[in-house]
Order: C-alpha cells, then structure tokens, then sequence
C-alpha cells in the first residue's frame, strides 16, 4: 500500500513468526550483490584484513554478459581504469585458468560525428584507423565487399576477452582464502541504520531470516540497487534497462590471419536500438553478441518482453551485413538481463557501487581495488572522486 500512499515512517518488515527469535550476528564487512562489482569488492575487502561476508542471490548478472573488455573510451580516465584492469586479469590468469585472451576492438564509423569522437580518441589509446577499402584484410577476410555503410573503422590494441564464470570463480575464491564469506543464495530483504550500524536482514537459502551487523556496508546490488539506497535515505537517479544477448552454436574462426573474429561494434541507432556489438571466443569459437535498447528512463521499470523478434532480426540484419556467411550460423542461446544506468555512483562515504552501464566486466576490479584503498586512507586518482554521489560523474557518450 505504501507504494500509493506514502508515509516518512520506513516501511516494517515482517518475517516469519514461527522462526524461534533470531540473534544478531556481527561482521566486519557486508558486501551486497555477487556480479564482478561485489565479487571484486569482496576480494580486496578480503585482502586488505575485513573478512567481509558477500551476499548473492541468482548467482549475479556478470555471469552471463558478453566477456569482453576495452580501453577505447572517449574520456581518458576510462580508458586508464580499463588498462589497469587487464592489468588485473592478466595476474588472474597467471593465478588460475580464466581464457583470457587479447582481442582488438574494432568501431564503424557510420557518419562524420563518430569518425571524429574514433579519431580523438586515438591520443589515449592504442589504436589505428582503416579505410572500408582495407576491412577484409584488417578486420576479417569474410568481410562483406559490398557493404557500404561505414567509411572506416578504428581498431584498438590491448582489449581482452576472459570466461566470467571461471573470472569471478577465481576472484571470490581468493577472497575466500583470506577469510571472507560467501553467502550464496541468500536475498538481501531489508537494510538500516542506526547510529553507526547497519542492520541487515537476510532470507537464507535454508528459508530461514538471518539478521547481521556491521559497521560497513556496500550496496552492489546492481539494478536493484536503487530500492535499497532509497531504504536507507539515499537517492541515486539510476534505473535499469532491460539488455538481451545471444551466443551462437560453435563457428570456425572467422578473424584476422585465421584467429577469433574481434568485437565489432556498429553504434547507429537503428531499429529502436542504438549499438550492435559482438565477438568470438577463442576458446570455442561461438560469436556473443548484444544490442543496447534505446530505451527512456519511464520505461526501464516495466516488465519488458526478452527473446524479442526485434533484438533477432536486428542482430541478423547488422552481423549478415559484416559476414554473409553467417546467414548459416544457428543460435545456441538468448537471453535477457539488465544493466543500470545513467552513470557510475561509487561513493565509500555512501556504501554505493551501483550504476556500472554494463562496463562491469572491463572496470569493476580495478574500481574495487580503489575503493578498498580510500577505505585505508591510500591515495587514489583524482576520477575517483568524480565517480561519487555529489561528483559529476564519468558520462560516456561516444563509446558507451
């Protein structure tokens, strides 16, 4: 009811009267949501002597995004957050098997505008610009000669593609080993403050309520992160956005010298979505791909239809185009999820890790890293504070 008639009491939660009185359990450290954002905080909460406890439920949408990672950003600060993430990813290969591989990024320039905001970009990245004469040789040697949509293509050095499943495994694991917790399948139900701390109540995977205390609690809840700032007095203006994706059945490598066909991305906004973008693994030879949805923030609530016959034949449409063989290719899987936007809000005063844009996957680790240091009182790039509740924020536009 309180959805309809507001009050500025804070809503009751009610749990299970027959569950014989629950005790406070007090931790050091609660980390909420298990995508690669928490499961990153997580680690170096660990790390640093926290013994940080991680609550998850559905096991966190990173597990299913599309694996990839670049620096070609049009701010330098992302760009620089990203490089250091391969950094990250390459010791996490040298620690346990994750299939990292070094990929190139390759960006169509469709129109004046985005050859311009590709060409400027190149002054912090490695990358290099190819005439659409030059597409079979540079980017794929199946490459459409009769495509004429794009002028150029920027291609960027130094991007990376890792398994996510085997790269939070790994992550949370060395967590583990330097004492924390994790909490798998258990929901976050309600969260408050009092005085200096919070009080945190959990539904267990055995259907039961656990309730913890802690003086330090982060929100990585993802695209219900909102609903649990709100309860604890915080407004973010974020919201999220219904996302599909797909994987085809297993492929011959159809890239560059005979390796995986790089991420290829088309950015024009076409058919109700406004980017087309995908890959092939190197380990399997599957091509994963998305396409972002133009969506307004009034209908990123609703229950939005997945699977859409929309998101199909945009997706044949754009990846035909580039590779006319591909008409042959069969899917294996598609699915939804959602990722938050408009902008990342990490905030240690705040307890927030909230708003990644699907960049999670290539920033989150290197983001936790920092986190964890202004905890400590270390120094920390001067972007950082920009990423914060009251900063102005790192907009991405060119290269969202």
């Amino acid at each position: 009811m309180g959805e309809f008639y507001t009050t500025s009491d804070a809503h009751q939660i009610v749990t299970d009267v027959k569950q014989p009185q629950r005790k406070a359990i007090q931790v050091d450290a609660i980390v909420a949501g298990g995508g690669i954002a928490g499961s990153s905080l997580f680690r170096y909460l660990a790390q640093a002597g926290y013994k940080p406890l991680l609550i998850n439920a559905q096991r966190g949408g990173s597990w299913r995004n599309i694996a990839a990672g670049r620096p070609a950003f049009s701010l330098p600060a992302l760009a620089d957050m990203a490089e250091h993430n391969l950094e990250i990813y390459k010791e996490l290969q040298q620690i346990g098997q994750i299939d990292l591989h070094l990929i190139r990024y390759v960006n169509f320039a469709h129109d004046n505008d985005t050859y311009r905001s590709l060409e400027a970009s190149m002054a912090w990245s490695d990358a290099y610009m190819v005439e659409s004469k030059d597409f079979r040789k540079e980017i794929s040697p199946h490459f459409n000669p009769n495509c004429h949509t794009y002028s150029h293509a920027l291609i960027t050095r130094n991007c990376w593609q890792a398994t996510p499943g085997k790269t939070i495994d790994l992550i949370r694991h060395i967590g583990t080993e330097k004492g924390g917790v994790v909490l798998e399948d258990y929901t976050l139900v309600d969260v408050r403050k009092e005085g200096d701390t919070y009080i945190v109540l959990v539904h267990t995977h055995e259907n039961q309520y656990a309730e913890y205390h802690t003086n330090l609690f982060i929100n990585a809840l993802g695209a219900e992160g909102a609903e649990f700032a709100r309860k604890l007095g915080i407004e973010t203006g974020i919201y999220p956005v219904r996302h599909q994706a797909f994987i085809t059945r297993r492929l011959p490598m159809l890239g560059k010298d005979g390796h995986n066909l790089d991420m290829l991305i088309d950015r024009r906004k076409n058919k109700a979505f406004s980017a087309v973008y995908g890959q092939q693994f190197a380990e399997t030879g599957q091509i994963i791909g998305c396409a972002s949805p133009i969506v307004d923030p009034q209908d990123a609530g609703k229950n939005l239809k997945i699977n859409t016959e929309e998101f199909i034949r945009i997706i044949s449409e754009v990846f035909i185009e580039w590779l006319p063989n591909l008409s042959g290719a069969g899917f294996q899987a598609i699915w939804g999820g959602y990722y938050v936007e408009p902008r990342y809000i990490v905030d240690p005063t705040h307890g927030l890790f909230i708003g990644m844009r699907g960049h999670g996957f290539m920033m989150s680790q290197y983001i936790a890293k920092l986190y964890v240091d202004v905890l400590q009182g270390k120094p920390v790039p001067e972007y950082f504070k920009e990423m914060g509740l009251s900063g102005k924020g790192l907009s991405e536009l060119s290269f969202k």
